[in-house]
């Protein structure tokens, strides 16, 4: 099977075709179209970009950001301390090909950013992921990154996700307590109250093609 490689600057002119493709067969808001400044930093000087080839052909690819002072964090939609906010990791954009997709990729994308900023010394991921982009949020929840906050940003609805990646971090249980609170991704009535509750969404299982998954809930405490 193929495996995933660091990019460099010469692959930007690709990063960027592969991006638009994908982006223009998404429904609006469901992803954040970036511009290609974005890719070029994250090839270096706030992060790194990994890819996957056919021959020559790059057929996904994944940003890590390891935001640096000054630079936009994630950490401040969850209200981080300044002093936390440079141990962020951004698990940001990711793009597969049409004619790959269904193999897994987005979730070994996420695995292998959150092991690469472990080894960058990070101890939070943080990510955000459109209610409505049904594989993305399946993919990153399945990954241990848990639902914490609902917000307006990258011109639609984003839920904030968070796992803490230190060392000596737990992985999340595999099965949902017989407590958990269900509700579809897309109830944000329901989602909304729930965070406001207490509950952080913690589990997602598929609802069958084309649907809304579900997202199981539990208090904060117990996660």
């Amino acid at each position: 099977m193929s495996t995933l490689t660091r990019l460099d600057p010469s692959h930007l002119p690709a990063i960027i075709a592969l991006h638009h493709r994908v982006i223009a067969d998404l429904p609006p808001g469901n992803a954040a179209t970036e511009t290609d400044q974005f890719f070029a930093d994250h090839l270096g000087a706030c992060g790194q970009i990994f890819g996957v080839f056919d021959d020559d052909r790059l057929m996904a690819y994944c940003v890590l950001g390891l935001p640096r002072d000054g630079d936009p964090n994630f950490g401040t939609d969850h209200h981080l301390s300044p002093d936390l906010l440079g141990q962020v990791a951004h698990i940001d954009g990711v793009a597969v090909d049409p004619n790959w997709r269904g193999q897994g990729w987005q979730r070994r994308m996420v695995e292998h950013r959150i092991e690469i900023a472990r080894k960058c010394g990070r101890t939070i991921a943080l990510s955000t992921v459109a209610p409505t982009n049904f594989p993305s949020l399946i993919s990153t929840v399945s990954t241990g990154l848990a639902i914490h906050g609902l917000i307006a940003k990258f011109g639609g609805n984003r839920f904030l996700l968070r796992r803490d990646i230190g060392p000596d971090q737990d992985a999340k249980s595999a099965r949902a307590p017989d407590t958990a609170i269900w509700c579809a991704s897309e109830d944000l009535a329901t989602c909304r109250k729930l965070l406001d509750d207490g509950f952080i969404g913690q589990f997602c299982q598929s609802s069958g093609r084309g649907t809304a998954p579900r997202i199981g809930w539990a208090p904060l405490t117990s996660a």
